[in-house]
């Protein structure tokens, strides 16, 4: 399976030391030059995580032209860009993508999306986890928005009401 990311997975999931997860469930992860230069700048959480993570396989987009374009007509940020560009690129059965404009791009050019809180439920399902809701209130505690209607349908999904 062909799996592309964005930063914003990558990061929230190593904010709560659960980054392994898309390893453990796709085994490996394509994110694009741009998300790995984006997440391996500054102090950003994932850093370490991400320098080291073999299962991670960083690709150049091979059109850049593209990318730039998207950026221009969407106003997305480059990571998002890029990965949306790259997904398209290599056929990705799934793009990793939370925020919401860049998941509106990705959906009307019809790729396959999930974001940080479904690789949470796919987790749980493959018995990887044995909840998710210490994971989304870990979450919450580092910053991510949840809002109350998605957390109570996220522990419906779970069976952890």
């Amino acid at each position: 399976m062909i799996v592309v990311s964005n930063t914003t997975p990558l990061s929230e999931l190593a904010k709560v030391g659960k980054m392994h997860l898309l390893q453990d469930i796709f085994g490996k992860v394509i994110i694009p030059q741009q998300v790995y230069d984006e997440v391996t700048t500054g102090n950003h959480p994932a850093v370490e995580q991400v320098q080291s993570a073999n299962w991670l396989e960083i690709r150049t987009v091979f059109d850049e032209q593209k990318v730039v374009n998207l950026q221009r007509e969407t106003g997305l940020d480059l990571g998002e860009s890029a990965a949306i560009i790259l997904a398209e690129e290599l056929n990705a059965q799934r793009l990793l993508i939370d925020e919401w404009a860049g998941r509106k791009v990705a959906k009307a050019r019809n790729l396959p999306i999930i974001g940080t809180v479904g690789i949470l439920l796919i987790a749980k399902e493959q018995k990887l986890i044995p909840s998710v809701k210490p994971i989304l209130d870990d979450l919450i505690l580092v910053g991510k928005r949840i809002s109350p209607n998605l957390y109570q349908e996220l522990l419906n999904l779970a069976n952890e009401l």
